[in-house]
């Protein structure tokens, strides 16, 4: 069996911790707890349970955590990190599975997936959907945090974001770096205990706001440069037409006049955008380390 770490982000989950480290524990050579600078007992808790324990001395947020915990485990020079939710949601017994389909497959990512029939909320299980799709990753849970890592690529996709986005900007990277990612459905736990601090609409407001923003930097050209584009045409076109229509009956046709001064705005600002975009992205690649 691989050198397995098994990662775990906790804010104020004093209730389920001790559980979900002793589950995990049995699958693991090590689990690493962050406590994101709860008020409760979580740390103690997890402590005295055998884990270690990292602190954030104030809450900072899942993806602070992640990246807390990611560097954490690669001090202990695994083989294989694995990460999961500190509420019960994620079942530790199925890290043996993870960690199989890691090495049966040759990934470099498994994505543990909602399974058809679990506990999953509608709500969720629709939100998640929708990302899925509209990110186009292949995978159809991308909010999932219970996932498997080749320790060897981790540094590669330790996350920026500081909040829930990190789950999906994690999956960006690996995309990006044309890692292979696959997924294993497993069944998720919701109803034994809700300890969501999060509003669910919030929450898929901002994973949703985070895939729409990363699709707009990665082809600033599709979703910018072509519309200013058309911007630009339609309101030169209708701009020609008010100024023949002047000439014609010396009367200014306001109403259309107003749409061809937005259209043209809106269209050069949508084409600057575009531009920017990519000396951006241009300089991100000069500058990236190699």
């Amino acid at each position: 069996m691989p050198k397995t770490v098994t990662c775990i982000p906790a804010y104020n989950e004093e209730r389920t911790i001790a559980r979900v480290v002793l589950e995990a524990q049995r699958h693991s050579d090590l689990v690493i707890v962050c406590d994101d600078g709860s008020t409760d007992l979580t740390a103690t808790i997890a402590e005295k349970m055998g884990a270690k324990v990292v602190r954030h001395q104030v809450n900072q947020g899942y993806g602070a955590a992640l990246r807390t915990l990611f560097k954490e485990a690669l001090r202990h020079s695994p083989d294989v990190v694995v990460t999961l939710d500190a509420d019960l949601q994620h079942d530790p017994s199925y890290i043996p599975t993870l960690v199989e389909a890691l090495q049966r497959q040759g990934a470099d990512v498994v994505v543990a997936s909602r399974a058809e029939g679990d506990e999953t909320p509608t709500h969720r299980r629709a939100t998640v959907k929708a990302l899925s799709k509209l990110m186009g990753a292949g995978i159809s849970d991308v909010q999932s945090g219970y996932r498997a890592y080749r320790a060897s690529i981790l540094e590669r996709l330790i996350p920026a974001e500081k909040g829930m986005e990190a789950s999906v900007e994690i999956l960006e990277k690996a995309l990006k770096e044309r890692l292979k990612v696959v997924e294993v459905p497993v069944p998720f736990r919701y109803k034994q205990l809700d300890t969501s601090t999060l509003n669910p609409f919030v929450h898929g407001y901002t994973i949703l706001a985070r895939v729409l923003l990363a699709k707009v930097f990665n082809r600033p050209l599709t979703y910018l440069g072509i519309p200013g584009l058309a911007a630009l045409t339609l309101g030169l076109s209708l701009g020609l037409w008010v100024i023949k229509r002047y000439q014609e009956v010396h009367q200014l046709a306001t109403g259309s006049a107003i749409i061809t001064a937005i259209l043209l705005i809106s269209g050069l600002l949508l084409l600057l955008m575009s531009i920017h975009l990519l000396a951006l992205k241009e300089y991100i690649k000069l500058t990236r380390p190699t």
